[in-house]
């Protein structure tokens, strides 16, 4: 019984060198690279199974007070751990199957395809959990990625060319991009659609180029087919030179000089576009070889969007020639969505106008996937990064890039938000950005009041939340004041039942509501008094079933409806039952009780009724975010901080039922960012929320602008 070591320059090299001496039968130990080399140790599975069984069993020795040497069992666990991962690697390197889940084919799909590891982490990390399981079909699993890929991606649409946003630009737009990627040619196609829609008088052609042999002659052939006038600039030239013949032009197209993105030079070139004159007209597009390489496609990317962002001109639109050209476009679809950069069109030859189209992204994305497979074995999922809510110096930086998108997108989608954002970069400004003490300024469409006892082991009233008609949440939150006054919202929903009174005023303003009952609440049914519980058993009627979104799950919602009283004389209401099936644990359905008014419609109640639970867990992630934020703002007073963890709770349920496929991008980035993993909820987003916070005023200390 030996415990072997083989070296080798590669794993791939070490385990046939495994493979030779102990057979496919060998169970690996432990692998490590040490320097240049890989160093693998295995022992074959017979001497294993002798480890584990022995050959007789003898008896186990009596305890005894000195200290017992290290067992064997306890290597024996830690070997029988990984056992089966051992073996999955040696089938792996053979081409065999092993046991996986739509996760794991989900990551080995993209980074097969020439995907970055951080982008197929995102995906395989935000995999609904309803589709990570062998039986769902791969392709659903695949229908889902399209999705979340496309929403990644901004581009202008699939428009005719006369319809394209470029050729609307009136100033000048400058074609950047490295040697070879296709300025000219596309300078040329772009000039020729212009001028099919806009006529030649009103543009103007100008190169930088004068390194390369004929680059002049080339653009002034194009320029003399159209009709079009053209100029040269010389070297250290800038914009301001042609200001005479820019005069009276709709638009300007510049053919940059092509250099390397390493050449030192590259910064001065741009810097020459970046004319103070000129600066507000000037747009930089982005060139990108669909066929270069990833590791170049992401320097191109990273260093001109440095170098634009340096002489004040953003580099956020983009061109992709050659696609024609490329035998996998996996790469270049993962830098437009790492960098963030909009598809303004895309080349498929040299054809001079017609092989220049706008971009058709669901087919682009569709030849991106297609090169890669799920069954890719020999790629292995890179070790989950470990939680951590502390901030990081070197991970902030290294992640500033997601970091200011995402909170760029919430200060833009989610009004209210940008307030709180300056706030926690700067404690130090005056006012409070988090909660407003009445309605006046609001205008809400739906209003959901609190109960107005906190929760248990809380001593805080948990705030009135607005909502639009779609049933998002808005910020800021509502403190609660001693009256109830309803506003004029359209619909009230309440967490408690109020009294009648409140009902009654609001029949008569025709305003919607909808109030929570508890089990035990008595009402009056056919002139008896009973619980809801019984009224409801009594003259139950099948309402609806339909499927919601509800704690990170889609659950089945099966709707009954009874008549019902709250006095003996008084209005007769509707009484709703909701059962929501398809939980996990020891409790799979959940029951709820409302009372809604009398004129309320099928479809009103669906919606009603999906709003209440889709924000019923706001009091307790309030709770959750004030013990996450107590020591780290302990210096302010009990209502500020308060304040702070309900307006991000707020935003919180705003991130996880916003229906779009930017804010599930969104919920993607903010997880990938704080470590956070499975099944997308409101426990999940808070901790991950304050932790993008933290960076992004980590970033803000740090000199690290956000660009709008």
């Amino acid at each position: 019984m030996t415990i072997q070591r083989f070296k080798a320059d590669s794993q791939r090299q070490a385990l046939r060198l495994v493979r030779e001496a102990l057979g496919d039968d060998a169970v690996i130990i432990t692998s490590r690279k040490s320097g240049a080399e890989v160093e693998i140790f295995a022992m074959r599975e017979a001497d294993l199974d002798l480890l584990e069984n022995g050959p007789t069993a003898a008896p186990e020795p009596a305890p005894s007070s000195e200290a017992p040497m290290p067992p064997m069992a306890q290597a024996m666990e830690q070997l029988m751990a990984d056992m089966q991962a051992m073996r999955n690697l040696l089938q792996q390197q053979q081409g065999e199957p092993v046991s996986d889940d739509n996760r794991q084919r989900l990551y080995r799909h993209l980074r097969s395809a020439d995907f970055s590891d951080e982008l197929a982490q995102q995906c395989a990390d935000l995999l609904p959990a309803h589709l990570n399981h062998q039986s769902t079909p791969y392709q659903d699993v695949q229908t889902w990625l399209k999705q979340q890929l496309a929403a990644r991606i901004a581009h202008q649409g699939e428009l005719e060319p006369n319809e394209w946003q470029l050729l609307q630009h009136q100033g000048v737009i400058a074609l950047i991009g490295p040697t070879g990627v296709g300025k000219t040619t596309t300078t040329a196609k772009l000039a020729a659609n212009y001028v099919i829609q806009h006529g030649n008088d009103s543009l103007l052609l100008v190169t930088t180029d004068s390194y390369r042999i004929g680059a002049q002659q080339q653009l002034a052939i194009y320029a003399e087919l159209l009709e079009v006038e053209m100029h040269a600039l010389a070297d250290g030239e800038g914009l301001e030179t042609l200001a005479d013949k820019m005069r009276g032009k709709r638009l300007v197209l510049v053919d940059t000089v092509g250099m390397s993105q390493r050449d030192q030079r590259l910064a001065q070139k741009i810097a020459a576009l970046a004319s103070e004159s000129f600066r507000d007209k000037t747009r930089l597009v982005l060139l990108l070889n669909a066929a270069s390489q990833p590791a170049t496609l992401d320097e191109v990317a990273r260093i001109y969007q440095g170098i634009g962002r340096e002489n004040g001109l953003s580099v956020h639109d983009c061109i992709l020639t050659k696609l024609d050209e490329a035998g996998r476009v996996g790469a270049i679809v993962d830098t437009i969505i790492r960098y963030q950069l909009q598809i303004l069109a895309v080349s498929v030859g040299q054809r001079v106008p017609e092989d220049l189209c706008a971009p058709n992204i669901h087919q682009l994305i569709d030849d991106s996937l297609a090169s890669g497979t799920a069954t890719a074995h020999w790629i292995t999922p890179a070790e989950p990064p470990r939680a951590d809510e502390r901030v990081v110096p070197k991970q902030v930086f290294a992640h500033g890039k997601v970091i200011q998108a995402v909170m760029q997108t919430l200060q833009l989608r989610l009004g209210g938000f940008r307030r709180l954002a300056q706030w926690w970069c700067d404690p130090q400004d005056d006012g409070s950005p988090f909660v407003a003490v009445d309605f006046a300024e609001l205008e809400p469409e739906v209003v959901r009041w609190a109960a107005p006892q906190p929760l248990q082991g809380w001593q805080h009233l948990t705030p009135h939340l607005t909502l639009c008609a779609e049933g998002l949440v808005q910020l800021p939150p509502v403190l609660q004041s001693g009256d109830l006054t309803p506003t004029t919202a359209g619909v009230q929903l309440f967490d408690y039942l109020p009294e009648l009174s409140v009902l009654i005023v609001l029949d008569q303003q025709q305003r919607g509501w909808l109030a929570l009952m508890n089990v035990n609440h008595r009402v009056y049914s056919e002139g008896r008094q009973v619980s809801v519980q019984q009224c409801m058993t009594q003259q139950r009627i099948p309402l609806s079933r339909q499927t919601i979104l509800y704690r990170g799950e889609r659950r089945r919602l099966e709707l009954s409806i009874a008549a019902a009283q709250l006095t003996e004389q008084g209005p007769v209401y509707q009484l709703i039952h909701g059962a929501l099936h398809g939980g996990a644990g020891k409790n799979p359905i959940q029951r709820r009780y409302w009372l809604v008014d009398g004129q309320c419609s099928a479809e009103q109640v669906v919606a009603r009724v999906t709003m209440m639970l889709q924000t019923e867990e706001y009091a307790r992630l309030t709770r959750l975010a004030w013990r996450q934020l107590h020591d780290v703002w302990s210096h302010l007073n009990a209502e500020e901080l308060h304040g702070v963890a309900a307006a991000i709770a707020a935003a919180v349920v705003h991130l996880e039922y916003h229906p779009s496929a930017e804010f599930a991008s969104l919920r993607g980035d903010l997880f990938s960012l704080s470590g956070k993993r499975g099944r997308v909820q409101g426990d999940k987003l808070v901790p991950a929320l304050i932790h993008v916070l933290n960076a992004y005023a980590s970033l803000q200390a740090a000199g690290r602008q956000v660009e709008w």
